[in-house]
């Protein structure tokens, strides 16, 4: 019977629940060829049937099964939806709940609980789990129980119960889908995206795993080529294993168009899918809706409108894609598509009247923002659209509270939605940045709280990075705006908007000529660029700047000249927002006064004052107009217009300093000088206003009082250094200096002792990322006050800060956090931009990250500066070997080591090169090299070691340990002279541990031949003495260090030591501590343990790494382990994949010729396979008999 199958029924259960019909009838059928007439995998074939829409066949089998006793009762209830031809099939649980055991009925019962709208219901469900799964490990029950402990946001505990089911079952696909969710809802992108992987290797098909990857592409790496691959294996697998259920084509695709709704080429792809779709299901509402949806994002209104349209036709109460929750989401679809087509009156009609019929159903999200898209459109006051974005904001993501993070929370999420809100505050937000200290608005708030949440849910999605970059920049976060900026440009250089806001920000920073140069640079990436008004704009600010004013008036009247600048016609849309439409004709203006037209710039102001009348800008037009007036010394006309801006305007800040300005410069008078500061605190209290103030105060000499203001302002924000900084320089200013130096000295005291609290950290591998944070920030402080009171300290105080926030990028490096460390390095060289340290330590950064290209470029440009020549030199000679570039980097090594023949560790580095072309004799002449120049060279241990590894490699084992026995005593070269004769002692034939081709199974780790030295045996017992002396003192060493323990014990074949290894490795394999040695190690205890597929598994892990020298061995000894387990299983195809690789990397490989050799053998290849051989006995110096044997018969 089906129901003694461990996973039988659970397997069909699962795919019932993910309404994957089709592949439930395919799996029923292939359970009925083992249990033939089985009553329950029959029903399970008719319920399928049926939810396909086969309603007459699914009739027909359920009646042959109504008179059996397992399935009686839910074959009636399935009949009566029959006969009904429900739509909708009742919950499979209930049905399934009449054929079931007491012991599963308790579990089923959980599942039902589980599955309730009853908060108070769910909780239940974990303890009939528990009851059902008392004296079993039932795989139904620990799935329910794994979900129960998602819903309760328990993730750890939810893996501990998939794990359960996985160590017995590897190959259960339902099992490996929940993992690879529990790791999502851990954000643990890399973990998910290699269960995804494991499963696809299982089945290439699978739509949840397809579906994973393409969002995994696009959400974390933002890599859309990627994205396009998987979505088109994932449109194909959907249509061959679920051709019949076209609903469920759609629910598949919504996570990616909400992701990718910005991505033309995807969204494309899903429109032609979904048009497929609607023409083979033309009456199905949802298809119609999603298909108006895609239009949307294309912007294609009128089509989009005309779906909208027909789906509200067919089932006018139609629960659309959009929304999945909101019923009339049709309509808001119509309504949206008037909008943004420009018929503003009809879509206000429409919307009024749909608010009058569904105010029963409460307001939602999409709702409120159609009503702040109208509200804009009409021209309402910017509080209002504002105060609707809140709110609608707030309803969406009301709908997102403990939902864990996945392919559900992204499709809810709905990246398109919030950034339409993100857009629309951006639209009516200041053209500059805000000044040090002053309030940001709530716009600029919310769009920073919105992204926030995007970036940490989907980090790689483009427009979100971008306009990040732009709200940073807003803030005055430079070195954020940066950062974010070069994330853009890594995944989309082709963008024009990021060049505009990197020109913009070099314009803020006042540096027009690197302004000029990235705007030239960005229309060599895309040409579009010179017809974007912007571009003219900034070009224009910047030529301005460096006093080129014919060139720059000449910029703005072709900005003037573009459509929707001077003029915008009622349903037209600006390539301008407001804010920059007036800083074109602020810019020609004031153009034009410095260039001497005055009677020009006069009427360009006219006009902006006429067109802007009335709009949240008209203020900025007024106060800039009073620029004018005083250049024709018309005090009284600036002062009043001026005094006729209300405090509640967004310009009342700038008027009253422009104000201040004209009674001190103009009218010299210190008295309504600081009468206007005293105005602006009291419309406008708060930390900025106090700032302005006391520097008020300060410019008429009067530190005291700016002093006791100071205060006030750090009182209301304590946090912000720029207060304490302000404050020391006012106190040097009254001569107190023993208070403005005291409070310094104390601070830099701070930032030393809790330097060396880190080291102390660090010795005990504790984290240490928050206390460098909070050095980072006290140095911070330092810098900035240094500048004014202690400038001849400030480039000593300047390099701390850059030393600690290598620091910081360092430990985000050694945690993979590759954009943190990045930022970190970026903010270092702000402080020491010139620093060749700080440079070698980003190149290495790049090397270690696989950016081979930006390494290179970094290496080149430390070496123009003729410093640390040698180490750099090293770095580049290993970005050229991996870029296949292999005799230019042994020619640079080369070099290294004729200039300075004491460098053993570009000597060792050249062994391994040697070694993998495949000519390792060719190091022998460089140690004579060494010998010559330096007489004592025998002597040294890093020459011990190099020549210990050489005959190592050579199999001279007895002189390969007596030189590392010689060098194992040394600080800088013992830690891997030890780490090698362990290696050596536990295998010094060079086996494949584990393997079984050229052995039995039975021989274990120890089965290499002994090695008597000195009278000793040479084995595990040494091995073991060499241990008990290692005493490693980074990190990584005693990482290393664990691991030779733990290989001592699997090497011991007792089953208890090879298990213990296993807890521990498995814990260090999670944690990502020496990745791809500890996947070996325990992946050879699995095998001791006879556990081939767990151990497959982790070593499928390492083959599919990117290859770098420090993994260079674990990685071939995988290769060559999998190969071995493949040709056991007759995949040679897989096997000579993995031997290929080996060679490709090290032609010194001898197993892998030799394998290789095996496999024609077989084949019977013999030519083949006896240059293969030939090929191993070489290549193993002629010292495998067996070897040269089958060479020599061949």
């Amino acid at each position: 019977m089906s129901d003694t199958h461990p996973t039988c029924l659970a397997a069909l259960i699962y795919l019932l629940r993910e309404r994957f019909y089709r592949q439930t009838m395919n799996s029923a059928v292939s359970f009925l060829k083992t249990f033939p007439n089985d009553p329950l995998l029959l029903f399970f074939k008719a319920f399928a049937n049926l939810n396909e829409g086969r309603v007459q066949e699914a009739i027909r089998e359920l009646n042959q099964l109504r008179d059996k006793p397992h399935t009686s009762l839910c074959s009636v209830m399935a009949l009566l939806c029959a006969h009904r031809q429900c739509k909708t099939i009742g919950k499979l649980d209930h049905l399934c709940s009449f054929m079931v055991s007491e012991l599963s009925g308790l579990i089923l019962k959980g599942w039902i609980l589980l599955t309730s709208d009853n908060d108070a219901e769910r909780s239940q469900a974990g303890r009939y789990f528990d009851s059902g799964l008392r004296d079993s490990k039932d795989v139904f029950g620990l799935m329910g129980k794994a979900e129960f402990f998602m819903v309760r946001q328990n993730e750890s505990r939810a893996l501990d119960s998939v794990n359960q089911i996985i160590a017995s079952y590897p190959q259960f696909i339902p099992a490996l889908v929940l993992k690879m969710n529990i790791f999502m809802a851990h954000h643990n992108w890399e973990q998910t995206a290699e269960v995804t992987e494991r499963i696809l290797e299982t089945d290439a098909h699978n739509l949840k795993a397809l579906q994973m990857m393409t969002v995994i592409s696009a959400a974390k790496d933002g890599d859309m080529r990627k994205v396009i691959e998987y979505l088109q294996r994932l449109l194909s697998a959907v249509e061959v294993s679920e051709p019949g259920t076209l609903s469920l084509h759609v629910e598949v695709t919504q996570p990616i168009s909400r992701v990718c709704g910005n991505n033309r080429d995807v969204v494309q792809m899903l429109t032609m899918f979904v048009q497929r779709a609607v023409s083979r299901a033309p009456d199905d509402s949802a298809l119609a809706s999603e298909l108006g949806y895609l239009l949307v994002l294309q912007d294609k209104y009128k089509e989009a409108h005309r779906w909208y349209t027909k789906a509200l036709n067919v089932d006018p109460g139609c629960v659309s894609a959009l929304e999945g929750i909101n019923p009339k989401s049709n309509i808001m679809g119509m309504i949206r598509c008037q909008l943004m087509d420009g018929q503003v009156e009809e879509a206000a009609q429409q919307l009024d009247f749909f608010n009058e019929v569904q105010q029963s159903l409460g307001r939602s999200g999409e709702v409120t923002l159609l009503q702040a898209m109208l509200a804009q459109r009409k021209g309402a006051s910017q509080e209002s659209v504002v105060a609707l974005l809140k709110e609608a904001t707030e309803f969406h993501l009301q709908a997102l509270r403990g939902l864990p993070h996945g392919v559900d929370y992204l499709q809810r999420l709905n990246l398109n939605f919030l950034l339409q809100v993100v857009r629309m505050h951006l639209a009516n937000s200041q053209d500059n940045p805000h000044d040090a200290g002053q309030p940001h608005s709530f716009g600029v708030k919310h769009c920073n709280m919105i992204l926030e949440a995007v970036i940490k849910a989907a980090p790689g999605v483009l427009a979100s990075c971008y306009y990040m970059a732009h709200v940073k920049f807003l803030t005055g976060d430079q070195v954020a705006t940066q950062h974010f900026l070069n994330l853009c440009m890594e995944k989309e250089p082709t963008m024009p908007g990021i060049h505009l806001l990197q020109a913009k920000l070099h314009l803020h920073a006042g540096d027009f000529k690197k302004c000029l140069s990235c705007l030239e640079s960005g229309v060599s990436h895309n040409f579009e660029l010179r017809q974007m008004p912007q571009y003219h704009l900034y070009k224009a600010k910047a030529l301005k700047g460096t006093g080129e004013l014919p060139a720059a008036i000449q910029c703005l009247r072709m900005v003037m000249s573009m459509p929707g600048v001077r003029r915008v016609t009622e349903g037209q849309e600006s390539a301008l927002s407001l804010g920059e439409r007036v800083s074109v004709f602020l810019e020609l203006a004031d153009a034009l006064r410095l260039n001497g037209e005055q009677h020009e710039a006069a009427k360009v102001m006219q006009d902006a004052i006429w067109q802007f009348k009335e709009t949240p800008e008209e203020m900025r037009v007024m106060v800039a107009n009073v620029d004018l007036a005083l250049a024709k010394d018309d005090v009284d006309t600036a002062l009043s217009i001026l005094q006729g801006i209300p405090p509640g305007k967004p310009s009342y800040t700038q008027a009253k300093e422009k104000m201040a300005y004209i009674y001190l410069e103009r009218m010299r008078n210190k008295k309504l000088y600081v009468e206007c500061y005293r105005e602006l605190c009291e419309q406008l209290p708060g930390p900025h206003s106090n700032m302005l103030l006391a520097d008020a105060f300060m410019k008429i000499q009067e530190p005291e009082k700016a002093i006791e203001v100071y205060q006030e302002a750090v009182k209301m924000a304590p946090k912000d250094a720029s207060f304490a900084k302000k404050i020391g320089h006012a106190l040097v200013r009254t001569h107190q200096y023993d208070k403005a130096s005291t409070n310094l000295t104390t601070m830099m005291s701070d930032v030393a002792f809790l330097r060396m609290l880190v080291k102390v950290m660090r010795s005990k591998n504790e984290p240490c990322l928050d206390k460098l944070h909070q050095i980072y920030e006290l140095q911070q402080k330092i810098v900035r006050r240094l500048s004014f009171e202690q400038p001849d300290k400030l480039d000593e105080q300047r390099r701390v800060a850059a030393v600690v926030c290598c620091e910081q990028a360092q430990e985000f490096c050694s945690s993979h956090d590759f954009e943190r460390a990045k930022q970190c390095y970026s903010e270092a060289l702000i402080f020491c931009p010139d620093d060749i340290e700080i440079n070698f330590q980003i190149a290495q950064m790049y090397y270690e990250h696989h950016k081979l290209d930006y390494c290179e470029d970094q290496c080149l440009k430390i070496l123009k500066h003729g410093e640390k020549r040698t180490p750099t030199s090293m770095l580049l000679a290993d970005v050229l070997f991996r870029k296949n570039q292999k005799e230019e980097a042994i020619k640079q090594y080369t070099d290294i080591i004729n200039q300075y023949p004491g460098n053993f560790r570009a000597l060792a580095k050249l062994l391994h090169m040697l070694r993998w072309v495949g000519r390792l004799d060719d190091v022998l002449p460089f140690f004579q090299t060494c010998v010559i120049h330096w007489p004592t060279a025998a002597t040294e241990p890093g020459y011990n070691y190099c020549k210990g590894l050489y005959y190592w490699h050579a199999y001279r084992v007895r002189e390969a340990l007596m030189h590392l026995s010689q060098a194992r005593g040394d600080p800088v070269w013992g830690e891997e002279a030890v780490e090698l004769m362990v290696h050596i002692c536990l295998n010094p034939d060079k086996e494949i541990i584990g393997g079984e081709v050229f052995g039995s199974p039975e021989d274990g780790p120890d089965s290499s031949s002994p090695i008597v030295f000195g009278g000793k045996l040479i084995g595990m017992s040494i091995a073991q003495d060499l241990l008990k002396s290692f005493r490693p003192t980074s990190k990584a060493g005693q990482d290393k260090a664990v691991i030779l323990y733990n290989l001592c014990l699997i090497h011991s074949k007792e089953p208890k030591q090879v298990e213990k290894a296993v807890l521990v490795l498995s814990d260090m394999v999670a944690k990502n501590v020496l990745l791809e040695a500890s996947l070996l190690v325990a992946a050879q205890a699995f095998l001791q343990l006879k556990q081939s597929p767990r151990a497959r598994n982790f070593l499928k892990r390492i083959s599919k790494a990117q290859w770098t020298h420090a993994i260079a061995e674990d990685f071939e000894k995988s290769c060559l382990l999998l190969a071995d387990m493949y040709i056991k299983m007759g995949k040679y195809t897989n096997a000579e994949k993995l031997l290929d690789d080996c060679i490709r990397h090290n032609m010194s490989c001898s197993k892998a010729y030799e394998y290789k050799g095996f496999m024609m053998e077989n084949d019977q290849r013999y030519k083949d396979a006896a240059q293969q051989y030939e090929l191993a006995w070489k290549y193993s110096y002629c010292t495998d008999p067996a070897t040269g044997g089958a060479a020599f018969i061949f």
